[in-house]
């Protein structure tokens, strides 16, 4: 491909690496805010955060997202490391919400309040189904009636959406860009001792 047609997928991989960091900034910046309001942050950030990590997490992810994309955009990074760098990224955040919702019990397993008895998964399948394709269909049935759904419940699912395309714009680069021809894969800055 030339770079005219990099050009365009450059764009969208900004555009939702972006909308990513962004959602991740917003809603961990939130929690934490609601946490400092009550006094509570140095309680948090000492002996909370391992119990509940999410909202740190979340305000950690977008920070790197944004840092990414401005040493991209400045040059600092190699567009191969760029891109491998964020696939890392929006895989490690679509990992940790399987993890959070399957292996870690919405963190009952690290110490958290246990999920509700209600609130079970029957594996990744199951888990898939309940918290991405129902709130799908609900905020699609919500709209249709004109009750308000879950704002929350429907930017994870936009969330989860944007970083599986993300994943799949970047490795499209990785693997169509020229810039990035004859580089090595996985480019951590070792030398090669052939060479």
């Amino acid at each position: 491909m030339h770079d005219r047609a990099i050009r365009p997928l450059q764009f969208l991989a900004l555009q939702l690496v972006g909308a990513v960091a962004v959602v991740h900034l917003a809603v961990g910046t939130e929690q934490l805010a609601a946490v400092a309001a009550n006094g509570l942050l140095g309680r948090y950030l000492t002996s909370e955060v391992f119990t509940h990590p999410r909202a740190l997490l979340f305000v950690l992810l977008g920070v790197a997202g944004l840092a990414g994309i401005v040493a991209a955009a400045k040059g600092w990074l190699p567009r191969r490391r760029a891109y491998e760098l964020g696939i890392a990224l929006m895989l490690c955040s679509l990992l940790s919400w399987v993890a959070w919702h399957t292996l870690l019990n919405h963190g009952a397993a690290i110490g958290a309040a246990p999920a509700p008895e209600d609130h079970t998964h029957g594996g990744l399948l199951a888990t898939l189904f309940s918290h991405y394709v129902e709130p799908i269909l609900a905020a699609l049935g919500t709209a249709a009636s004109d009750t308000p759904g879950s704002g929350r419940v429907l930017l994870g699912v936009v969330s989860k959406t944007l970083e599986l395309a993300a994943v799949v714009v970047l490795a499209l680069l990785l693997r169509t860009d020229p810039a990035v021809a004859g580089e090595p894969l996985l480019s951590l800055g070792l030398s090669n001792p052939e060479a």
